[in-house]
């Protein structure tokens, strides 16, 4: 092998190839194929979060379809409108209502209106697996009539991970923003 380096060596420079030589082509060699990967990953994750993003706003606005069905058989005003994602692509719209003091929460093919006096606590829970991730990512919305559970991540995470972060800062958001809302701080 080292003869077969040599001759090819010899044949393009007219010197003997070195160790270092060697070494220099081998990183050449894969400063090539990291340039070349980074190239693709970037116009590929370009593609991959335009898509995620006209996804996002697709089922958003199919939920605000849904919203404005309420609005006009219930007779509320929803000023304001959050929209949230889970990590099975299903759109969580949240809506408010300061002048009857109520807000909506809309689901693919469901919606709930909860009124501030029907309004008892809103929190985040999660499951805890194998001491290093967490699973079940739900807001657990409590009324004087029932628990609505909606889900933010079902699958595993790291809590230090950057689906781990934005899933649990997404639900933490939501349960702040319901609590905010319905049991204003004094």
């Amino acid at each position: 092998m080292g003869t077969l380096f040599t001759k090819l060596d010899t044949a393009c420079y007219g010197r003997p190839m070195t160790t270092t030589s060697i070494i220099q082509y081998i990183l050449l060699v894969l400063l090539v194929i990291f340039t070349v990967f980074n190239f693709y990953n970037l116009t590929t994750g370009k593609k991959r979060r335009k898509a995620a993003q006209n996804e996002f706003k697709r089922t958003l606005a199919l939920l605000e379809q849904d919203a404005m069905k309420v609005v006009k058989k219930e007779k509320v005003a929803f000023e304001t409108k959050v929209g949230y994602m889970n990590d099975q692509g299903q759109g969580i719209l949240l809506t408010f209502d300061k002048e009857h003091e109520l807000l909506g929460i809309f689901l693919s093919g469901e919606h709930h209106i909860i009124r501030k006096d029907e309004f008892v606590s809103a929190k985040q829970r999660y499951e805890q697996c194998d001491g290093k991730k967490i699973t079940n990512i739900v807001v657990e919305v409590e009324t004087t009539s029932s628990v609505l559970t909606i889900i933010f991540g079902t699958r595993e995470y790291r809590p230090t991970g950057y689906l781990g972060k934005f899933i649990l800062s997404d639900s933490e958001e939501f349960a702040t923003r319901v609590t905010e809302h319905l049991r204003p701080p004094l």
